[in-house]
Formats: C-alpha cells, sequence, structure tokens
C-alpha cells in the first residue's frame, strides 16, 4: 500500500466497481519495477491509469529494480509487504486467514499482515538457485519429456514448485508453520478478497506442478516437491472465475461499492495474451531486446523448449511462449555493420533483395540463444555451406528471414499451425518498421497487425473481469470484447511467399541441427 496517497497498490484483480458513478472494471499488473493499474469502463476504454514504482515510491524497502539480489547472485527476492511479480510465492503463516478476514480499515494493510507470513523476503521469476531441486523434479515423474507432457514446462528453476521444493529442504520450520502458499497472483486476489482466492489455471499452468490437460495438482509433481503441499495450494479454478466480493475493509476505508466483485487474477503472460485480444490461431510477437512469441495453441505439444499454459480466456484450449534473447540488439548490430547505422538503408535492403535470399541463410546470435541453444554467427549459402561473409544486403535480409523462420520453427515444435484465419499481432520498436513487418508476414504466411500494448496486461486483466462478470466459461470472451478497439493491417503475405518458405523452412531447421550438434561435440 503506498502509505503517502493511501492508493491500493497492491493487487491484479479483476473488479467491477464504479468511479464517479461510472461502472468500471480495473485491471491490475504487478511486474518487478512496479505495480500499474488501469480503469476500463464498459465501453471498453481506458479512462484512468496509475502507478507506484517501487525503488521511487517505496525507499523504505531497500529495492533496486523492484528486487533484492543475494550474495550468491542466484538467490533474488522481493519483500511480500512491498509486492513482486508472477513466478513468486507468497507463505502464508498459520493463523494468518483469520487476519485476513478481519482486517481494520482504520489501519493499513502492511500493519495489520507484518506478521502473517513465515518469511518476509520471498523468492521471484529471476531467482535461479534451485537448479538440484528442478533435476529432482525431473527424475521424480521420469525425465524432462515427461515432465513437459504434465506440465507443459521442463523444470526451471524460477517456477514455484522446485522454490517450494527448495523451501522445504533448507527451512522445514517455515514450511511447516505455512498454511497456505500463494502465487503472487492470487495473493493479491487474497487482499482484496479477505481470505484465501485460489490459484487459477493459466498461472498455475507456470509452477511445475499443475496437470495442464487434467487441470488438477499432479500428486507426482506434489509429492517431490514436499510433503501436504496440496491442501497448503488449494484447489485450482478456471481463469475467468469470479471468486468472490470485496472484502469489506476496502468498502469501508476505500469506498469500494459492496456489491464489486474480484475475478481470478492470473500471470502477466497469459493477462497480456486477452489484452492483446488473441483468438485461435493467432500468434503475437513483441519485437523488443528479446523477441516474444505467444501463441494460441489448440492442444500441447511436449517440448524441452517454451512454455505451455492453460488458456487464459478458454478452457479448451492452451498458449504457448517462447523467448529469443537476441532480438532488436541483434537487429541494430547488423544495422550498424550493414546499413551504416542507418534503419532508413536496413530497409531498402529489405526491399531490393528477393523472397528467400537466393538460398542465402543465417544464423545470428551474439549471446547465447534461449531457442535453440546456439551462440555465434553462421552463414550458409543455396549449396548449404557455411561461408564467413555476406554482402550487407543478402547479411541484412538473411538475419531478418532467419530470426523469422526460427520463431516459426520452434512455434510449430509446440503445436502450433497457421490457419485460414490466423493473424499476427506485432509490437515493440521494430514493429514500427514495415519492411521487417513485410517479411513476418511473408514468413508465417498471415497477415500483420500492429496493436499498442504497452499496458496489455493491465487492460488484458480489466477485460478479462468483464468476460468473468458476463458468465465466463459459458460466453465466448471474443464477444465480451468486440468492441475494444481494433489493430491496424500493417502487411499481407507477399504472392508466392508461402512456396518460397516452405522449400526454405526444413532447411533452416536442418542447418540449425548441424549447429546445434556440432557444438554440443560427439559426446552428446
Amino acid at each position: 500500500m503506498d502509505r503517502r496517497t493511501h492508493r491500493p497498490a497492491a493487487g491484479t484483480p479483476r473488479a467491477m466497481t464504479e468511479h464517479a458513478g461510472r461502472r468500471c472494471c480495473l485491471g491490475w499488473d504487478f511486474s518487478t519495477q512496479q505495480v500499474k493499474i488501469v480503469a476500463v469502463d464498459v465501453e471498453l476504454n481506458i479512462f484512468y491509469e496509475d502507478s507506484v514504482h517501487f525503488d521511487r515510491d517505496l525507499p523504505e524497502f531497500g529495492t533496486q529494480g523492484g528486487v533484492h539480489v543475494h550474495k550468491d547472485r542466484l538467490t533474488v527476492t522481493s519483500p511480500v509487504l512491498m509486492w513482486v511479480q508472477q513466478h513468486g510465492s507468497v507463505y502464508w503463516k498459520t493463523g494468518a486467514s483469520l487476519a485476513l478476514s478481519s482486517l481494520s480499515p482504520a489501519f493499513p494493510l502492511h500493519q495489520q499482515l507484518q506478521d502473517c507470513f513465515s518469511i518476509s523476503n520471498c523468492p521471484i521469476w529471476m531467482d535461479s538457485s534451485t537448479t538440484a531441486q528442478c533435476r529432482q523434479l525431473e527424475a521424480a515423474v521420469g525425465g524432462a519429456w515427461a515432465l513437459s507432457g504434465l506440465t507443459g514446462s521442463r523444470a526451471y528453476e524460477r517456477f514455484t514448485g522446485n522454490q517450494i521444493a527448495k523451501l522445504f529442504q533448507q527451512n522445514p520450520k517455515a514450511y511447516a508453520h505455512s498454511e497456505r502458499i500463494s502465487l503472487v497472483s492470487n495473493f493479491a486476489a487474497s487482499l482484496f478478497l479477505g481470505g484465501y482466492s485460489p490459484i487459477d489455471y493459466s498461472d498455475g499452468s507456470g509452477m511445475n506442478l499443475l496437470q495442464i490437460q487434467d487441470k488438477v495438482w499432479s500428486q507426482a509433481c506434489l509429492g517431490a516437491c514436499a510433503p501436504h503441499l496440496e491442501e497448503k495450494l488449494g484447489s485450482p479454478v478456471p481463469s475467468c472465475s469470479v471468486v468472490g466480493a470485496i472484502s469489506s475493509y476496502y468498502v469501508q476505508r476505500y469506498g469500494f461499492p459492496p456489491a464489486c466483485k474480484v475475478v481470478a487474477f492470473t500471470g502477466d503472460n497469459p493477462a497480456s495474451l486477452a489484452g492483446m485480444r488473441l483468438e485461435e490461431g493467432d500468434i503475437a510477437v513483441s519485437l523488443g531486446t528479446s523477441d516474444t512469441l505467444f501463441l494460441w495453441l489448440q492442444e500441447p505439444v511436449p517440448a524441452l523448449e517454451g512454455h505451455i499454459f492453460c488458456n487464459p480466456v478458454d478452457t479448451k484450449h492452451y498458449m504457448a511462449l517462447l523467448c529469443f534473447k537476441n532480438g532488436s540488439l541483434m537487429r541494430e548490430k547488423i544495422r550498424d555493420e550493414s546499413a551504416s547505422c542507418s534503419w532508413n538503408k536496413f530497409s531498402k535492403a529489405l526491399q531490393s533483395t528477393e523472397m528467400g535470399n537466393k538460398g542465402n541463410l543465417g544464423f545470428y546470435f551474439d549471446v547465447m540463444e534461449i531457442t535453440p541453444e546456439i551462440i555465434g554467427r553462421h552463414r550458409f549459402n543455396a549449396e548449404n555451406i557455411e561461408v564467413s561473409a555476406f554482402p550487407g544486403d543478402v547479411e541484412i535480409r538473411a538475419l531478418i528471414e532467419g530470426q523469422f523462420m526460427a520463431k516459426r520453427i520452434h512455434a510449430e515444435g509446440l503445436g502450433y499451425r497457421v490457419m485460414p484465419k490466423t493473424k499476427i499481432l506485432a509490437t515493440g520498436g521494430a514493429s514500427h518498421n514495415k519492411d521487417i513487418l513485410q517479411v513476418l508476414a511473408d514468413v508465417f504466411g498471415a497477415p500483420v497487425y500492429v496493436i499498442d500494448t504497452t499496458s496489455s496486461a493491465c487492460v488484458g486483466s480489466a477485460y478479462r473481469a468483464f468476460h468473468g462478470l458476463a458468465g465466463g466459461t459459458s460466453v465466448a470472451f471474443s464477444e465480451v470484447v468486440k468492441s475494444a478497439p481494433h489493430p491496424s493491417l500493417a502487411a499481407t503475405p507477399s504472392p508466392g511467399a508461402s512456396q518460397v518458405y516452405e522449400a526454405l523452412l526444413p532447411r533452416y531447421a536442418e542447418l540449425e541441427q548441424r549447429i546445434l550438434s556440432r557444438a554440443r561435440g560427439p559426446l552428446e
């Protein structure tokens, strides 16, 4: 809670409330460095935005970038009373539920809840100190592939099941004294409800604990992490569930209407999918420092890369997430080297070279890539012979085509398929370059639209509130948000593009495997 302005700053709830007589839904976003809020009216117009920046506005917590990095450089935590982001966990101490249900409107939250947690500094998504627990979890269920098939991901250090396992192993007393374990999402919802809110399917998918097909906790995964874990987590619920009415604390202290409802919280990635209004077959591409893909999937395919989550707006479907480190910084390097630091010259090179680049393919990873795990620059001519350099214009097209072919190949590895109605929603810095977007449309064989998603998680949270209040699983999300602002068409596939890239994509995939095999060596 921002103690100077008495603004509620602790949640990602989706609540129907009133603002000066204007019915609206509030969407909240917990990022690592700040909490943001937007208010969206019934016509789906945003009419209010605000934020609390942790370092600047709450200096008493002593964070840098919203976190505390410990001496081992692996452990990263944030103070629960300040609060943090998804893939974090909160450990409610025995008796906390009573304090939560009997809050006095005369005092701020932090004063009344300061003794309610078994540990006061909790691990967040940046923490990478649980490698041993990850290996233990994978071994317990039959390996990384088996875990991916169950939970949508191989074991990841930041995922909550592995963080719980570490706490149980290193601080069993704190674990034993925890009556409920929450994610940041349902922790914040609990504050607004005045009682423990359930974990939703989508954010629960990022724990290495939820069976994403059956949408129940995996008993094998729970048992591998800690005893009595299911009762400490509670039962998961659909992401569009109305989880209850707002606590009387907020009615009396802040003037919320008593009829205000809270819709289940979720993580920022699922909320962003809702904010960008993805539909079946769609793909969202964020072209930033790192490039990120959100995918709408009908059925998940087990994989050792990327993540598959339960879809936050359609319980029958799924969403996937892929991240690529070598994004805009790599594009800027090639621009500087091959286009005299000019985006205009960079664009002209894309315009002057033909689709398929006459068979020349390139891989550009100046830092170790996540997907795939490759570093270095690797160039191949039309005969698949590695060469040391390309002419500048060929280099530029090879970079952009290679980045988008990699995205399509790895998206298809997770089960994604381009459909006749597929559209691509592009955001991020490079989405302002129409020539880059043209290559994206050509490689994927789908039209590209641009959308302003600076607050996509916040806006998606508010959209989800309207969806939950409209009936949730019984109503199509697309119907609820059909009056929201539409994205703008930026590029359509060029004639003949599908034939060109259908031939190139298998070659690119084979060359990627060649580079990976060479990097791993004969013993692997």
